[in-house]
């Protein structure tokens, strides 16, 4: 089972995982009406999907597949090259530096609470009008690029993962570790809800399942990859009955074609 965990085997996944649903979405379009209102609105057409983006992306496939057997078949294994790292030392830095992510985050979160009236006026504003409360965020940065703070917070969920999956750690080690996950999950779960940037909670539990699946050089936990995935329908499912309040229908329906939705936009945006 390693071939899956592969660059090239994880590239295929992915393209024939969102292949399939842009296939099904084109299929069954004619039911979709959600998913035909939204093209309308960004003003995309079945005209995007041509030959010669079929071509390109073919091209780009080939040329990535053509890299990745060259760089496997050129590799060799350095002999007595053993590199000892210090997992306590390196545990350490990592949460240290999460909480630099999850600080600044905070205090930034504190400083649009503040102008909001509190960080339950804050929430209630999220839930009524997501859109406004994105603008009082945006608008209170502490400094230019801060959004890239708690775009990290995927890096270190990564690291704390592999920290765990390579070897023995004490206790309170380990408990640093997991806060980081646990942390970093909710707060990603959190936020997206009103700062769009879903993909960020996705990131973070890909990362941690690859991550986790390459140190043991197998698939592993497919419990907890069914729980992550549910995790993440859970955060785009809340986002939508959030900011498509105008939709009278089920969340579960505007979710669901905001997703096939998404599909659509991405394929057509690298064929055209």
């Amino acid at each position: 089972m390693r071939w899956l965990l592969s660059p090239l085997s994880l590239l295929l996944i992915c393209w024939g995982l969102s292949g399939a649903g842009v296939a099904l979405t084109l299929a069954y379009l004619d039911r979709l009406d959600l998913v035909q209102t939204f093209m309308r609105r960004e003003d995309l057409s079945l005209s995007a999907f041509t030959t010669t983006g079929a071509a390109w992306l073919f091209l780009a496939l080939l040329a990535y597949a053509v890299g990745d057997l060259a760089a496997r078949f050129s590799y060799r294994s350095p002999q007595g090259n053993n590199v000892q790292i210090n997992l306590t030392r390196a545990a350490y830095l990592t949460f240290a530096l999460n909480l630099v992510l999850l600080g600044v985050t905070a205090l930034w979160i504190a400083t649009a609470a503040a102008q909001a009236g509190g960080l339950m006026h804050l929430a209630a504003a999220a839930y009524i009008d997501s859109l406004t409360t994105r603008d009082l965020l945006l608008e209170n940065k502490l400094f230019t690029g801060m959004r890239l703070f708690y775009a990290a917070l995927p890096g270190t969920a990564c690291l704390a993962t592999a920290l765990l999956c390579l070897g023995p750690l004490p206790r309170h080690i380990r408990g640093l570790l997991l806060s980081i996950l646990i942390g970093n999950t909710l707060a990603l779960f959190i936020l997206p809800i009103v700062m769009s940037q879903r993909l960020l909670l996705l990131q973070l539990l890909l990362s941690c399942y690859l991550v986790a699946c390459l140190i043991r050089g197998r698939l592993v936990g497919w419990g907890w990859s069914l729980l992550a995935m549910a995790l993440f329908l859970g955060l785009w499912m809340a986002r939508e009955a959030i900011t498509n309040p105008m939709f009278d229908r089920s969340t579960f329906d505007i979710g669901t074609q905001k997703l096939a939705f998404y599909l659509i936009n991405g394929a057509m945006r690298e064929f055209g």
